[in-house]
């Protein structure tokens, strides 16, 4: 069983100025193949909380994905902060600093050199093309007892999307079975009546069942 937590990063998340669309997309990618994830956590642009939440869930999950704060700014803070949980030392890495000049100059712009630290990258991680924005992401192997995987990606759903299916999946030892799951809807029935209807089985483990009550168009 691959147990994974997602961690979503950026105060705007936790102002509600943006909802998190990212964890929920990658909640349903990993339960339909296979992975368990456990928790999913929202945190602001602070570098000690950032560092703390990422030993954290290395210690808990086989496979820890953050998603957000991968930009150009002060403020983006998720490369710095794997850097800091893993030891490491991240440097600017040629290749990756070659394609974004080339990113800004096919725009006929000169690249700031705050965006500079988008080509970083420190030794346990590999870069992950970004075909359609400046910000690559990392896939980091290191071990904490046991293997570990570590994903950054970038926060724009469209980047992470492509990203998530183009580079990511085929990178994770994902397991053969999947989890399967099935939503049944009713009609003039409280969610009560409904759970003490089905007795033991909301109290199971395999299959898990859970009621709610939601309006559905």
């Amino acid at each position: 069983m691959l147990l994974a937590e997602i961690i979503s990063v950026g105060t705007e998340l936790l102002f509600g100025e943006i909802v998190d669309s990212n964890a929920a997309f990658l909640a349903r990618e990993l339960g339909t193949r296979g992975v368990t994830l456990h928790r999913k956590t929202v945190l602001g642009d602070n570098l000690t909380r950032l560092t703390d939440a990422i030993g954290t869930a290395l210690d808990r999950a086989d496979l820890v994905i953050l998603g957000g704060g991968l930009g150009p700014t002060d403020d983006d803070l998720t490369r710095e902060a794997i850097a800091a949980t893993l030891n490491e030392t991240p440097i600017e890495e040629p290749a990756q600093l070659a394609h974004l000049r080339g990113l800004f100059e096919s725009r006929g712009r000169t690249m700031p050199d705050i965006n500079r630290k988008q080509a970083w990258l420190i030794p346990s991680a590999e870069a992950l093309p970004n075909p359609v924005g400046t910000a690559p992401g990392w896939f980091v192997r290191t071990t904490r007892g046991t293997p570990k995987l570590l994903v950054a990606l970038p926060g724009p759903p469209r980047e992470m999307q492509r990203m998530w299916r183009e580079q990511v999946l085929p990178r994770l030892p994902l397991p053969a079975a999947a989890l399967e799951h099935t939503t049944i809807h009713t009609q003039g029935i409280g969610e009560s009546t409904v759970a003490e209807l089905l007795g033991d089985l909301t109290r199971q483990a395999n299959p898990s069942v859970a009621t709610y009550a939601r309006a559905t168009g």
